[in-house]
């Protein structure tokens, strides 16, 4: 299977005075083209963690990551931001959409950091609106839209890059439940097209949504297996009782 995401004994540790903290503890994990991956855990986990540094936004502190074969702990800053816009879609939980551009101008954005010309841009990003549903408020500002439509504005922009990774970061955590439902069938469907999708949540019924969750307690890989395998979704632990069983 062709990898695209691999940490080898990742470790990441933040200081403050004369206290670390180890947020990232010897974790190592592969994810595969094609694949739909959650990456679950509660606040302190470690997920934030592993999604900066899988976003290369941050870097190991030991260990290795490597995104499609390339060693990230090696880059200075201008080579993280030229593979993050080569190779990863970001999905925020806040969209992150520019207030004064329009629909299609602020789907183009990644392509202009790419260095696309102006005409291909705007047929890439048209396209990609069309895709989600969005083809015909392509004239719209962010702010003329639902939260909904707003994340699928951020999808046709992770989208249009044409990346080898999408990166949803908490997609569904600003919308109400329903919305949040259609913002996960959205991702099941790109997923279905062929793409790679890593789902960052705290929540366990959407990571059950993916194929494959990655759970973190501690800053530690505790299951990583099949979204429908019993052990998959834990209840929580309860102060002075015993740990939860799975569900």
């Amino acid at each position: 299977m062709n990898t695209l995401i691999e940490f080898q004994q990742v470790c990441k540790y933040y200081y403050t005075g004369d206290t670390t903290v180890t947020a990232a503890n010897h974790i190592s994990f592969q994810i595969y083209k094609g694949e739909f991956v959650a990456i679950v855990g509660s606040s302190g986990s470690g997920k934030s963690t592993c999604m900066n540094i899988i976003g290369c936004l941050d870097v190991p502190s030991e260990g290795t990551y490597l995104l499609s074969g390339q060693d990230v702990g090696q880059m200075n800053k201008n080579q993280l931001a030229e593979i993050r816009n080569e190779l990863l879609g970001f999905i925020f939980q806040q969209y992150n959409l520019l207030p004064k551009l329009n629909l299609v101008e602020n789907v183009e954005v990644p392509l202009m950091y790419a260095g696309v010309p102006k005409g291909e841009r705007r047929e890439r990003a048209l396209a990609a609106l069309e895709q989600v549903g969005l083809g015909n408020k392509w004239r719209h500002k962010p702010m003329e839209l639902s939260g909904g439509q707003q994340q699928r504005v951020s999808i046709a922009r992770a989208l249009v890059g044409r990346p080898s990774v999408i990166l949803a970061d908490e997609p569904t955590g600003a919308l109400d439940s329903r919305t949040g439902r259609e913002v996960l069938a959205m991702l099941q469907d790109i997923h279905r097209q062929g793409n790679t999708v890593v789902l960052i949540t705290h929540d366990n019924s959407i990571a059950v949504q993916a194929q494959r969750i990655i759970r973190l307690e501690d800053g530690k890989v505790v299951y990583d297996g099949p979204s429908d395998a019993p052990e998959a979704v834990v209840t929580p632990r309860i102060a002075g009782g015993e740990e939860g069983r799975s569900a």
